[in-house]
């Protein structure tokens, strides 16, 4: 090769383009000010998103999830003893008439409670809205005898039915004038159709309305409060049927309802499996486990939540708030991997502190949270994907020209690192250069030998990268490229075999128009090997470049000789033609064994192209290309 060192050979020093508008763009949002107008705006999304009905089944869902956790492993002990009189199946198939006119049946189960001096009794049924004595004869009687009954030894809150327009559904004036109280058995549901919350809050336009809970929570001492019902208060339910009360009462067994009843909360209601069910967070059924439960029981939670003062209420906003500043902030995570560690570390964390806040009574939602958090860290990550592409692209427009696309590649993706990419590979090894080069650049203006090989080179090391080789330098007007590193290829001998023949095809090309432009044609010669080599980063910290040191590499530069002498512009080792499968093993002329200076012996092969332009081709337009030596 000549000399004219590697600088030669590049192409002109680009000049750092101006930053883009995204690149503006990005270090805008990068400033202070624009990180806390993000912040508040991942916050404002994040509390604005719950008004959406699916968001707001999410937020719903997390709560859920909490009460059945504490259910499950840590329950609230429950001493208000609320005892639940139960019309089931088997005490409706005992009933000598229909339950619409049962009457008589529920006055007598009312004076059997009054036997056994419970502290409040609530019933949950629906009652007559009018006189039944004509259907059947002393119903209406017997009904309010035993409400009366029962009041003379314990206070008795009616609860009123609502229509399925909302609108309430009247109940007998005498049998509201026996009791005393009454109260809407209702309770706010969700948009899931769940009953989390107690509040009476329930008029259309705000007004309070008296319920069947706060009535009882009343006349037994205790001011019921608006909030969510301790779901994990108590270990549920069970019930004595409607038919046993009255077979104790008949039998003369007040022991027994005593016993059951006797200074007790009860609620009578119907616990039948498709009638009045209301899913809810947890079981609350202990002779069943299932979420859909008899309404009774909700009443019956939402009366013990009254009575222990257990009422959860939601946490100071304050709190919240910094909670929320907090799940925002993630987006200020710039390492991915510390921000994933964040988002699963906080999560975990704030779910597990609101779970216990929740059995104090304290829920500390967790559904805006969420969405703030996984908002941000989407943020974050969008943004520096969007970076991480911008600075690829200014890192390709800067210096693509100044390493081959495949080292480039592995330099964005982090790959070109001293030891991940250093070891032992089969590699092929191409020397290419142009003939007659030393005596060209003595008769050439610099100038004009510099616009030669800049167009050479941009003809030639394409070719390289096509399939899939990398230049690993310029030296003058030769070229040195390696197959099979940094990225691995099926087969390295077939790339750098099929790189080198089209090398030939592209400088037939650069000739014609060199040709037409009056200028001497150029010849090349292009020799090739395969063998171990070492791959890795050789240099300073301050430059270093990524190459492949190896015998073959050696080998591959002597052959260069033989390209001059051997009337083959392409001369290989048998060990890369051996290598090749296909085409690219055919057309090959043994050249038989060779030594190299300071080497061994080397078994050598030489191929010619076809078609090439050379001095017979050019005779008539153009002096011929002189050859070194």
């Amino acid at each position: 090769m000549a000399p004219g060192g590697a600088d030669a050979a590049h192409p002109p020093v680009r000049v750092p383009p101006r930053p883009s508008r995204a690149d503006r763009l990005v270090e805008r949002m990068s400033a202070w000010p624009a990180k806390i107008a993000i912040t508040l705006a991942l916050i404002a999304v994040g509390v604005m998103l719950a008004w959406v009905p699916a968001i707001r089944a999410i937020d719903l869902a997390l709560l859920d999830a909490k009460f059945a956790l504490l259910a499950r492993l840590a329950p609230i002990p429950a001493r208000d003893g609320i005892a639940i009189v139960g019309i089931d199946e088997a005490s409706l198939d005992e009933l000598a008439e229909p339950i619409a006119l049962s009457h008589r049946t529920l006055g007598d189960a009312l004076a059997a409670l009054a036997r056994a001096r419970p502290r409040a009794v609530g019933l949950d049924v629906v009652l007559p809205d009018r006189s039944y004595d004509a259907f059947a004869p002393g119903a209406d009687q017997a009904l309010i005898t035993g409400v009366v009954a029962l009041r003379r030894v314990a206070p008795v809150v009616l609860g009123l039915a609502v229509r399925a327009d909302g609108t309430p559904r009247p109940v007998h004036a005498p049998l509201i004038a026996a009791a005393g109280r009454a109260g809407f058995a209702v309770l706010p549901q969700d948009d899931d159709g769940r009953i989390r919350r107690y509040d009476e809050q329930l008029d259309a336009g705000g007004g309070v309305v008296p319920t069947l809970v706060g009535e009882m929570a009343r006349v037994l001492g205790t001011v019921p409060e608006r909030g969510l019902i301790q779901y994990a208060l108590g270990e549920g339910y069970g019930y004595v049927p409607l038919r046993d009360l009255l077979r104790w009462a008949a039998d003369g067994r007040d022991d027994e309802l005593a016993l059951r009843f006797g200074g007790r909360p009860v609620l009578v209601g119907a616990v039948l499996p498709f009638e009045d069910r209301k899913r809810q967070p947890v079981p609350l059924a202990r002779w069943e486990r299932t979420l859909d439960v008899p309404g009774v029981l909700v009443h019956a939670q939402a009366l013990r939540t009254a009575l222990a003062g257990a009422t959860v209420r939601e946490a100071p906003w304050p709190v919240t708030l910094a909670l929320l500043v907090v799940a925002a902030s993630l987006w200020f995570v710039r390492d991915w991997r510390w921000r994933l560690a964040a988002l699963l570390g906080a999560g975990f964390a704030a779910y597990a502190i609101s779970t216990m806040l929740l059995r104090f009574g304290i829920e500390l939602p967790l559904g805006a949270v969420t969405r703030v958090a996984l908002t941000a860290t989407a943020v974050r990550t969008t943004i520096d994907a969007w970076q991480l592409r911008i600075e690829r692209a200014r890192l390709k427009a800067l210096f693509g020209g100044y390493v081959s696309p495949a080292v480039l590649a592995a330099i964005l993706d982090g790959r070109l690192d001293a030891e991940g990419q250093r070891g032992h590979r089969t590699l092929a090894f191409l020397f290419a250069d142009i003939r007659g080069f030393t005596v060209l650049s003595a008769k050439s203006p610099p100038e004009d030998v510099l616009d030669l090989l800049n167009r050479y080179f941009e003809a030639i090391a394409p070719v390289v990268h096509r399939h899939g080789g990398t230049i690993d330098n310029f030296r003058g007007d030769g070229l040195m490229a390696i197959f099979g590193a940094p990225n691995a290829l099926a087969n390295a001998a077939n790339a750098a075999i099929d790189a080198a023949r089209e090398m030939f095809a592209v400088v037939d090309a650069l000739n014609r128009v060199l040709v037409a432009e009056g200028r001497a044609p150029i010849a090349i010669g292009v020799s090739a090997s395969i063998g171990e080599a070492v791959v890795g980063n050789v240099g300073s910290r301050d430059r270093y470049t990524y190459t492949a040191l190896g015998d073959a590499a050696n080998v591959a530069a002597h052959l260069q000789e033989f390209t001059k002498s051997s009337g083959f512009p392409l001369v290989a080792t048998t060990a890369l033609t051996a290598a090749a499968d296909g085409p690219s093993a055919a057309g090959w002329k043994p050249l038989g064994v060779i030594a190299l200076h300071g080497h061994g012996p080397v078994d050598i092969a030489g191929w010619a192209p076809p078609l090439r332009v050379d001095a017979a081709d050019a005779e008539n337009s153009s002096p011929q290309p002189v050859e070194d030596g």
